[in-house]
This record gives C-alpha cells, sequence and structure tokens, in this order.
C-alpha cells in the first residue's frame, strides 16, 4: 500500500488537530495605569498637561469623558472601586462559553509591574476579602483559579485555564492595585 507523501502529511495535521482542545475562548486583557493613557513628549506639564480639565484625547478630559471612557470623575477616583479607576483591567468580552479559555494578557503601563489573577465568585458585585494592612486580597482567602505573575511594563503573557459556568473576577493583586480599581468581572455560561 503506497502512500504519497502529500497525503502522509495531510493525515499527520488532521490528527494534530483532533488531539489539540479547542479553546472556548480567547480573551484580550489590558492592564492599564495612568501612565498606559498619558500622551508621551509631554515633558514640562507634569499632570496638568492641555485637555485634562476639558476637551482631551477623543473626548472629555479627566474630569469627564476621557481616553475612550469616563473620565476620574465619573468610573475614576470618585466613582467605581474604593478608588476606583486610577488603575484598571480591560477584556475584550465580558462572557464567554465554559471550556477551556486562552486569557492574553498584556501589561500597557510604561512604569509599573502588575500581574492577574482569576478568582471564582458567586457574586461579582461583592466585594473581595481586604487586607488593609498589606493593601491586598488575601489570596488563602479566595478561590484563585489562574495567575499571570508579575508582568514587567509593556510585556505579554497567555495564560490557559479551564473554566466552567460561573462568576468570576479577574484582578491585580500587587499592592494597592485592587483598590485603585483593578478588577473586571467576567462570567462563564454554557
Amino acid at each position: 500500500m503506497k502512500h504519497s507523501i502529500p497525503t502522509l502529511l495531510a493525515g499527520l495535521a488532521m490528527a494534530a488537530v483532533m488531539v489539540t482542545p479547542v479553546l472556548a475562548a480567547d480573551v484580550k486583557v489590558a492592564l492599564l495605569d495612568v501612565s498606559s493613557v498619558m500622551p508621551t513628549g509631554m515633558q514640562g506639564y507634569g499632570m496638568m498637561y492641555p485637555g485634562m480639565m476639558g476637551q482631551g484625547f477623543n473626548g472629555q478630559g479627566m474630569m469627564g469623558q476621557g481616553f475612550n471612557r469616563q473620565g476620574m470623575m465619573g468610573y475614576g477616583m470618585m466613582g467605581r472601586g474604593m478608588m476606583g479607576g486610577m488603575m484598571s483591567i480591560r477584556i475584550d468580552q465580558t462572557s464567554i462559553k465554559t471550556g477551556p479559555v486562552k486569557f492574553e494578557v498584556t501589561n500597557w503601563s510604561r512604569s509599573v509591574v502588575h500581574e492577574m489573577l482569576i478568582v471564582s465568585v458567586d457574586n461579582p458585585n461583592t466585594p473581595l476579602p481586604y487586607d488593609y494592612a498589606q493593601a491586598r486580597v488575601p489570596e488563602d482567602q479566595v478561590k484563585v483559579l489562574g495567575e499571570v505573575p508579575e508582568l514587567q511594563p509593556s510585556a505579554s503573557k497567555d495564560l490557559e485555564v479551564t473554566l466552567e459556568p460561573g462568576a468570576y473576577l479577574l484582578i491585580c493583586n500587587v499592592a494597592g492595585h485592587y483598590a485603585a480599581g483593578m478588577v473586571t468581572a467576567i462570567t462563564v455560561t454554557q
């Protein structure tokens, strides 16, 4: 029985596809802080550069719409979260199907190390336990399902986990970052 090399290669390729698990989703994760959204080349202005208090990049400045989302008086410092908005985790989808998931995590900061933990929760609106002395979520008091540890500025890393239906939080647990707004919810459905 003779087989041509292209036929054998095609058969091997199909076998590889059949044993490779199909991911339920690829989730892109952006770890952000103030340095992520500040324009470069603005020396001399410090924190106050043109547009921060009024019209700015893609909308209003820090006191209203800014950087394609609400500024410090909306979802930022005076809004959501304990301190809310100075730092954040953004994802490209908030609901995914059960099964294997690849989180493509990028630290968009220009100067700050971040990390990402996947925490299983009953209710994503309930705050996680918090150790104020250490400014962190005590990881032994929550159900951590996966982690991308300290990620240097501008670095990326993938994390693959299998998730069951339920609610999850993605958090940064570097001291002070969860309180500064680095938390976002994701739902896994059948």
